[in-house]
Order: C-alpha cells, then structure tokens, then sequence
C-alpha cells in the first residue's frame, strides 16, 4: 500500500514539474487580467472605457483607500491613459498586462490586496 501511495505522489511531483504548478481558478484570472473577482474592486469593459461614464466610475474607484493597483490591458492603453495619470497622482500603482489566454471584455480592472468581495461591477452591467 505504501507503494501505491509513493507513486501517486511521485506522479503529482512530475505533473507540476512538466506543468507548473496547479493554478487556483484559472478561468476567473483570465477574465479578470490575472486578478481574482473578490479583490477587483472596480473594472470596465473596453467599449465603456471609451466613455466618460467609464472613466468616471473608474476614476471615483481610484479613490477607494483599499486599491493598491490598477491592472489595464494592453489593447486598452490608449483610452486608460486618463487612469494612469490619475492612478500615479493618487499613489496607486499600474501594470499594463497582456496575455493571450485573457477573456472577455474587461479593459481596466481596480484591485485591493485582499478580498473586498465588491457588489456588481460595472462591467458587468449590461
């Protein structure tokens, strides 16, 4: 029995070593560029990012004392960039990720260090 159960664990250790690690809700991450659902705090949609309805809301968020970083996609750089002036005049750190694995819609996602577990985001408004 022991055997068995030695296997099994080597089996797990060459798994992650050719795969990396399992990652915790990977599809959430990619939705979110990278970050969990309970820590964003404020996101928008590319097509609302190009609106001052967005921009607003986004900017009222970076007002929130728990944002500790502003995630921008890269395709949405251009737009984000009245963010970006805000985020650096308030302190909050910015990161333009890019990925080819993320989904959705989400241009610019507000993060705290830890679960706000926030109501309805506006990008998830229809």
């Amino acid at each position: 029995m022991k055997r068995l159960s030695r296997k099994s664990e080597l089996e797990k250790m060459l798994a992650a070593s050719l795969h990396g690690a399992p990652e915790l809700k990977p599809d959430e991450k990619r939705r979110y560029l990278g970050s969990f659902r309970e820590r964003v705090i404020q996101a928008v949609t590319f097509d609302q990012l190009r609106t001052q309805a967005g921009l607003t809301v986004m900017k009222e968020a970076l007002q929130d004392p728990r944002a500790v970083e502003l995630l921008i996609h890269e395709q949405a750089r251009g737009p984000a960039m009245p963010l970006i002036v805000e985020a650096r005049r308030r302190g909050v750190d910015f990161t333009i990720v890019s990925n080819p694995d993320f989904v959705g819609e989400i241009a610019a996602a507000l993060v705290a260090a830890d679960a706000v577990d926030g109501e309805r985001l506006y990008a998830e408004q229809e």
